[in-house]
C-alpha cells in the first residue's frame, strides 16, 4: 500500500517549535526566526482542512508581538522582509505600504538580480495587491544565471507570469526541468544532481507555471512522502533530520502535484 502523509503528526511537529517569544524556530533549542515563523504559519494554513490545527493565528497576540518587533529592525534582507510582511498579511495585521514600496525600490536600485525581481514581484502581488509592473519598473532583471538551478527557473517563470509576459524558451525549460527528476522520483538542483525536497517544490512549481507535468508524477509524490519522519516533520531527503523548511517545501510540492491531477 502506498504511503500517505500523517497530517496530525505534522501539525504536532510544527506546534512543538513554537517559542515563548511568539515565533517559531527550526529546532527545540534554536530561537525563533522569521523564515521558520513564516513557514509554520503557512503550514498551518495549508493543512487546516486535513488535521486539527491550533486556533487561527489572527488573534495570537504573542505572534503579532514577535512580528512587530522584527519589523522594526533595519537590517532585514529582501526575502526576510517579504516573509515577515506576508505573515503579517496572513494574520490580518497592518502593513505599511509606502515603507514597503520604498524598500523594494531601494533593493532594485542597489542589488538588481533575478532574486530581487522575484521577491519584489511577490511583495507587490501577494502582500500589497498592487500592479507588479509598477513596483519592478521598466527593466526588471529576468535572466537565468549561467549555472542555473530549478529554483532560478521557478523565480523567472513566477515573475513572467505576474507580468503577463510570454516565455519564449518554454519547451526547452520544461524538458530541462523534467531531466532534473532522478530515478528515486525526486529532483536535483539541475540534471544529474542529488534529490532534495526543496528542488521538488521548485521544479514542480516551475512545471506548473509552464502548464506541464514531470516525467513521473507518481514517483515524485512517493519521494516527497518518503521524506516524512517518525517525528511528523519532513526531511530534505529520506533518512535525514526533519525541519520546518523541508516540511513547508514538502506540503507545497504535494499541493502542486494534487493540482496537476495526473
Amino acid at each position: 500500500m502506498a504511503r500517505t502523509v500523517d497530517y496530525v503528526k505534522l501539525v504536532e511537529f510544527v506546534a512543538e517549535r513554537r517559542k515563548a517569544t511568539g515565533g517559531y524556530g527550526a529546532t527545540h533549542e534554536l530561537p525563533a526566526t522569521v523564515e521558520d515563523t513564516y513557514e509554520a504559519v503557512e503550514l498551518f494554513a495549508a493543512v487546516s482542512g486535513r488535521a486539527p490545527v491550533p486556533e487561527p493565528p489572527t488573534g495570537d497576540t504573542a505572534l503579532a508581538g514577535y512580528l512587530g518587533r522584527v519589523r522594526t529592525r533595519p537590517w532585514l534582507g529582501l526575502a526576510t522582509t517579504f516573509q515577515v510582511l506576508a505573515t503579517c498579511r496572513r494574520l490580518r495585521l497592518a502593513v505599511e505600504a509606502e515603507r514597503a514600496r520604498h524598500y523594494a525600490a531601494a533593493a532594485i536600485a542597489t542589488t538588481p538580480s533575478l532574486e530581487t525581481s522575484y521577491y519584489v514581484a511577490r511583495l507587490a502581488h501577494e502582500v500589497m495587491g498592487s500592479a507588479v509592473a509598477e513596483w519592478l519598473g521598466p527593466a526588471p532583471v529576468l535572466v537565468l544565471p549561467e549555472r542555473r538551478a530549478v529554483d532560478h527557473v521557478r523565480m523567472l517563470l513566477t515573475v513572467k507570469a505576474l507580468l503577463g509576459q510570454p516565455v519564449a524558451e518554454a519547451a526547452e525549460l520544461a524538458e530541462w526541468l523534467r531531466q532534473s527528476q532522478n530515478g528515486d522520483g525526486g529532483f536535483g538542483f539541475f540534471p544529474g544532481t542529488t534529490s532534495f525536497i526543496e528542488n521538488c517544490h521548485g521544479a514542480l512549481a516551475a512545471l506548473s507555471l509552464l502548464d506541464t507535468q514531470p516525467a513521473d508524477p507518481a514517483a515524485a509524490r512517493a519521494f516527497v512522502i518518503s521524506c516524512q519522519t517518525g517525528a511528523g516533520g519532513f526531511a530534505r531527503n529520506p533518512g535525514a533530520a526533519p525541519f520546518l523548511d523541508a516540511s513547508w517545501h514538502a506540503i507545497r510540492a504535494l499541493a502542486l502535484l494534487e493540482a496537476m491531477a495526473y
